[in-house]
C-alpha cells in the first residue's frame, strides 16, 4: 500500500495487478519466477523488475522528478531527511501483520472494525492465514532452488502466529504501537506554528508511512483504543487531514468492491442466509453513489 500511495502522490500512470494474498497467490510458480522471495509488491517497468517497497520507492523517486512529480524524499544532506528517517524507522518497527492478525483473535479489545474486516470475514482471514502457511510449507518442499528466502518467510509467519496467540505477548505489540503514536503526538505538539505534516508543509515518505499506519489501525477498529475522545488530539487531527488527500481517496475501494471482497471471504455456511442482506447493501450502495 505505501507504493500505491507514492505512485498516486507523484502522479505516475501505472497498471495495477492485484495478487490474491489470502489464497497464497504470491507463492504460486508464476509469481515466484517474478520474485523468488514471494514478497509483494513488485514493480515492472519495461524490462526492469523491482521487488520490495523500499527499492520501488527509491526507483520512482529517482526516475520521476519535476513539476508534475513532487519529491517525497528530501536530499540526504538536509535536516529534513534526518527527520523523515526517524519517523520511517519508528513506523517501520511496528509489526503491522501481527497487529492485524491479533485483532481478529482477541475479542476482549472491543474494537469497532470497518469493512471488509467485519463479521465472518474475520474468522475467514484467520483460516486463510493457516491455509497460506500450509501453501508456504509446500512451496518450500517443492522448490528445487532459492529455498532460503521462502524458509525465512515461513519462520516469520510461524513466529507471528505464535506471538498473537498469547494475549500477554500481543499486548506488547499494542504497547509498541502506542509508543509510536505517543512519540508523534509529542512531536506534533512541539511545533509552533503547527505544520500540516510531520516535517513541514509538504507531504514526505514519513507522512505516507505514518498515515497508512493510522489507516490500518482505523480499519481494524483501534481508533477508540488509541486516539479518539481526546486521547491523542494531535494524532487524531493529523489523520483527519490525511484522509482528505486525493491520493487517499484513490486508495479506497468502492462500496461495490468492498462488498465483493467481503462476499468472497465469507464462509459458505454464512452465505445462504446472508444473500438477501448483501443484495440490499449492494443496492443501497448503488443508490448512494447516485
Amino acid at each position: 500500500m505505501p507504493v500505491l500511495l507514492v505512485l498516486y502522490e507523484k502522479n505516475i500512470d501505472f497498471t495495477p495487478y492485484v495478487v490474491d494474498l489470502c489464497n497464497g497467490e504470491q507463492y504460486s510458480s508464476w509469481f515466484l519466477n517474478l520474485n523468488p522471495k514471494g514478497d509483494v509488491p513488485v514493480l515492472q517497468d519495461g524490462a526492469f523488475i523491482i521487488p520490495n517497497s523500499t527499492h520501488i520507492i527509491n526507483y520512482v523517486e529517482s526516475k520521476f522528478r519535476g513539476a508534475n512529480h513532487p519529491v517525497l524524499k528530501p536530499e540526504q544532506s538536509s535536516s529534513q531527511y534526518d527527520q523523515v528517517m526517524v519517523y520511517e524507522n519508528a513506523v517501520g518497527r511496528v509489526p503491522v501483520g501481527a497487529l492485524s492478525l491479533g485483532s481478529f483473535v482477541h475479542d476482549d479489545l472491543k474494537l469497532v472494525p470497518k469493512a471488509p474486516f467485519i463479521g465472518p470475514v474475520r474468522q475467514s482471514c484467520l483460516k486463510n492465514n493457516d491455509k497460506v502457511l500450509d501453501l508456504l510449507r509446500r512451496s518450500v518442499d517443492e522448490l528445487e532452488s532459492n529455498k532460503s528466502a521462502l524458509k525465512q518467510k515461513l519462520d516469520i509467519q510461524i513466529r507471528r502466529k505464535d506471538l498473537v496467540s498469547c494475549r500477554d505477548d500481543f499486548q506488547r505489540v499494542l504497547d509498541a504501537v502506542r509508543h509510536v503514536l505517543l512519540y508523534v503526538e509529542q512531536e506534533l505538539s512541539k511545533k509552533a506554528p503547527r505544520n500540516e505534516w510531520l516535517t513541514g508543509d509538504e507531504v514526505t515518505l514519513a507522512d505516507i508511512s505514518f498515515g497508512l499506519l493510522l489507516h490500518r489501525l482505523y480499519q481494524l477498529g483501534f481508533e477508540n483504543y488509541y486516539w479518539s475522545f481526546g486521547k491523542l488530539p494531535q494524532v487524531e487531527g493529523y489523520f483527519l487531514r490525511f484522509k482528505q488527500r486525493q491520493s487517499y481517496h484513490k486508495l479506497q475501494p468502492s462500496n461495490f468492491e468492498i462488498l465483493k471482497e467481503m462476499w468472497a471471504k465469507t464462509p459458505g455456511n454464512y452465505k445462504l442466509g446472508a444473500g438477501a442482506g448483501f443484495l440490499g447493501m449492494a443496492m443501497f450502495a448503488a443508490f448512494a453513489h447516485k
